[in-house]
């Protein structure tokens, strides 16, 4: 089936589910807590059935908090029981005004769902902390990632060598330095390195998931990304890994097919903006024939939700658990990237060589 077919059935779809979705009474009985073992033994289907009410809410918060309340805003997560949603800001006595605003950014979103938390340091302090801090020149250590925990309380350091790093931060001098400048707690711990991992001859309107070139034999060099466009002059842009490709870089599939010049980049969020034709779907890499998923808009990742990873080398990884939203950060071709991160232990595999660039996403919809 082509792409226009597959267009027309995917947003027919959408059209004819949505109104099942204002079925649910709000005298239904308050259901039942969750685990995030519970949650994560649901299919993605399942999980965004449960999940969607507070990807909602979450996505109002984190907008609002990053917006005009960043001076108090830390994070948001998905509380344990998994039936509502915490967002920490370090004022609560301005939660009021803040839920005043969510409820004005996210009108659909439910902020009884919503409860706000005390945090330590706000979003904004904590980044400059860890910036301060990763640019001391006397590491004797490699800070793969930097985050924090989602109050703001901790700032957690992923090291080439934690012995190494732990005598660094116990040296009375670094302790006194870090104590006079009212730093974060710091905690460290042993990781690898992250490796910045990157169908086979798409045609326009690209798709997200598709293979990039050069091709490496039969393995893609990396994998098309989000479909966006701008709003100011309304040109198409297809998304990928920034460090797949330089700025005025042509791009072709891995088969062949030019898609486009490399026209903007944004390091700090490792992104390379092709311009060309695009349509709002993704191959979901399950089907060979190519089954395609509607692309039905943009959240942000709230902790603890789980989301997939649709990469051309491994298809699709999900049941991957945000760890870090937004607050995580590493370094990749010697630019400071930062953006949101799982818990490696909840996955065995998220991506592979190829997989660079692909969509993660949540799945809200049988079809989309």
């Amino acid at each position: 089936m082509n792409k226009a077919a597959w267009r027309s059935l995917g947003l027919a779809t959408v059209l004819a589910v949505l109104p099942l979705a204002a079925t649910a009474t709000a005298e239904a009985e308050a259901p039942e807590p969750l685990s995030a073992e519970v949650v994560a033994a649901m299919t993605p289907q399942q999980q965004g059935e449960v999940l969607e009410p507070l990807r909602a809410v979450a996505d109002a918060a984190a907008r609002v908090g990053r917006g005009a309340y960043a001076d108090l805003y830390t994070q948001v997560e998905m509380a344990p029981d998994y039936r509502s949603v915490n967002v920490y800001l370090t004022d609560t006595a301005r939660g009021a005004a803040f839920l005043d605003a969510v409820r004005k950014a996210g009108p659909e979103a439910d902020t009884k769902l919503l409860h706000v938390r005390k945090s330590a340091k706000s979003l904004q302090q904590i980044r400059k902390e860890i910036n301060t801090f990763r640019s001391r020149r006397d590491l004797p250590f490699k800070i793969h990632m930097a985050g924090s925990t989602v109050d703001g309380g901790a700032i957690e350091l992923s090291v080439d060598d934690a012995k190494a790093a732990r005598r660094y931060l116990a040296e009375p001098a670094v302790t006194q330095e870090l104590a006079a400048a009212r730093t974060t707690p710091i905690r460290v711990r042993q990781s690898p390195p992250a490796v910045p991992l990157s169908r086979w001859n798409d045609s326009a309107p690209f798709y997200a998931g598709a293979a990039l070139g050069p091709a490496n034999g039969s393995f893609a060099h990396c994998t098309s990304g989000i479909p966006a466009h701008s709003t100011v002059d309304n040109r198409q842009w297809l998304v990928t890994a920034g460090h797949c490709y330089g700025l005025g870089e042509s791009v072709f599939t891995a088969g062949g097919n030019r898609v486009g010049t490399v026209g903007a980049k944004l390091d700090d969020l490792d992104s390379a903006f092709i311009e060309t034709a695009t349509s709002r779907y993704t191959w979901d890499g399950l089907d060979a024939q190519g089954y395609t998923r509607r692309l039905n808009g943009v959240r942000n990742a709230a902790v603890g939700d789980f989301t997939c990873h649709l990469g051309y080398t491994t298809k699709v990884a999900c049941n991957i658990r945000t760890a870090y939203a937004g607050n995580a950060t590493w370094v990749n071709n010697g630019a400071y990237v930062w953006g949101s991160a799982s818990d490696p232990n909840t996955y065995p595999v998220i991506a592979r060589t190829g997989d660079s660039g692909g969509p993660v996403i949540t799945i809200n919809d049988e079809n989309s």
